[in-house]
């Protein structure tokens, strides 16, 4: 398969919020792609569920390319819940981001002094 495979990717429209949410959560300045493909392998790794199903928004729609092993493992939530693709990747994601707000801030690092 090709990467411009349409079986490899997902259109996303995030919901506008969703993706203020996820651009604050970077520090580096990528793709929002990757920020979305990121943030949905780290949820799927944490075996989170989600309360409630996020809709698509009406924002203009991202490709998100996943591989067959992340689209299997989609699929287990996709018939658990009996939602779309897109509304399991946008709610895994909405719960990842609620449960990472919800964790205390991580002390800073002590800092390294050079050689005097």
């Amino acid at each position: 398969m090709s990467r411009r495979d349409a079986r490899k990717a997902v259109v996303l429209g995030l919901p506008e919020a969703l993706r203020k949410e996820l651009v604050r959560q970077s520090e580096a300045h990528v793709p929002l792609a990757y920020l979305v493909r990121q943030t949905l392998r780290r949820a799927m790794d944490a075996g989170l569920d989600w309360a409630e199903t996020v809709s698509q928004g009406d924002r203009r729609p991202i490709l998100v390319q996943l591989s067959c092993e992340e689209r299997a493992r989609l699929e287990m939530w996709v018939t658990a819940k009996q939602v779309t693709e897109e509304e399991a990747i946008l709610s895994l994601i909405d719960g990842y981001l609620k449960q990472e707000a919800r964790k205390p801030p991580k002390p800073d690092a002590p800092t390294r002094r050079g050689r005097r």
